[in-house]
């Protein structure tokens, strides 16, 4: 069975969250932006789950300190076992 896969890209920085989804298969493209907080993220990214019912989502962020340390603080609070997110 083919697996529908959302890909979010973060840009990351001390401002503001930026984020892009990308439906490969339907070429819909959702731009998004949050605070600069886990909370404030993972508000856009149940947002994102919402939407795009059904599909994994696979998401990348900025490899820099900033995405780093939200990567911790997503493990942290138990976010990968809760949605299917592929880091």
């Amino acid at each position: 069975m083919k697996q529908n896969i959302i890909y979010i890209g973060l840009d990351v920085d001390d401002t503001q969250y930026h984020g892009s989804a990308f439906n490969k298969e339907t070429g819909e493209v959702i731009d998004f932006k949050s605070r600069p907080t886990l909370k404030g993220l993972l508000q856009q990214l149940d947002r994102m789950a919402q939407h795009f019912k059904g599909h994994k989502i696979k998401l990348c962020y900025e490899a820099s300190y900033i995405g780093y340390c939200l990567q911790r603080e997503k493990v942290r609070a138990g976010r990968p076992e809760k949605l299917p997110w592929g880091i």
